[in-house]
């Protein structure tokens, strides 16, 4: 009998060492790993989500860090250290900035999660801008002294016209169009933007603003930045000598 409950407390603390041996922490995010704002068209402030994240599993979980991928992210966590099936909150905000279309962003978690240590939480929206333009359009090529002509694509992705008032470019920018210029609801235009290559080599920078009748004060002035590699006129080709004519004798 005496030997029976030495083996019986000894298989008791086996279980028990076993069950603390694989005891671990597991991480879940309520709603899953992607958080999608879907299609947003304001954006005068910057887009702002939570979600929930829980330990499902069955020992304390540590998140050492939350990273954002980029600056233009920020993320606040509540809680760090959670027990068994104890939950956080994580807030985070993008800003958009000149974004149109597809936005993705992503926040990183490190913690003592098994097997996983890392778990990523993607961020995504579809940027629908009311009125949308190229983001950069680059002069090529640009020579120094040479005119030279971009095109801008400005989408009215609004239900009524829009009227473009009046075109303003710096850096020796200006618009081959004159306005006003109006772009009906659901529609595209091209606007051709051009320079004269500065007297000095080198980067160009310059931006063109856009002065609309849109109703929305975020898009009252529209923003279309332009690049280009300023480079020396290539050479003029020398026109060829005529061939000599073999001079002719006399008879």
């Amino acid at each position: 009998m005496k030997n029976f409950s030495k083996t019986l407390r000894a298989a008791g603390l086996a279980i028990l060492f076993a069950g603390t041996l694989y005891a671990q922490p597991k991480i879940e995010i309520k709603g899953g790993d992607t958080y999608d704002w879907g299609t947003v068209s304001d954006v005068s402030k910057p887009l702002a989500g939570q979600v929930e994240i829980k330990n499902v599993g069955d020992k304390e979980l540590i998140i050492y860090q939350s990273k954002p991928a980029c600056g233009c992210t920020s993320d606040a966590l509540e809680k760090a250290n959670l027990k068994p099936g104890e939950s956080t909150s994580l807030r985070f905000t993008v800003n958009v900035g000149s974004t149109s279309g597809q936005l993705m962003k992503s926040i990183t978690l490190t913690t003592n999660a098994q097997p996983d240590s890392i778990k990523i939480l993607f961020l995504k929206a579809n940027i629908l801008r009311l009125i949308q333009t190229d983001q950069f359009i680059s002069l090529f090529p640009m020579h120094i002294g040479k005119e030279v002509t971009g095109v801008a694509k400005i989408k009215n992705n609004g239900s009524t016209p829009v009227k473009l008032l009046e075109f303003t470019g710096n850096n020796g920018l200006t618009v081959a169009k004159k306005a006003p210029v109006t772009i009906p609801a659901n529609s595209e235009i091209d606007l051709p933007v051009k320079a004269v290559g500065p007297s000095q080599p080198g980067p160009f920078y310059g931006q063109v603003l856009v002065k609309t009748d849109s109703n929305d004060p975020q898009y009252k002035l529209v923003e279309i930045r332009v690049y280009a590699e300023n480079k020396p006129a290539p050479p003029t080709a020398q026109p060829s000598s005529p061939a000599l004519l073999p001079s002719g004798g006399t008879k």
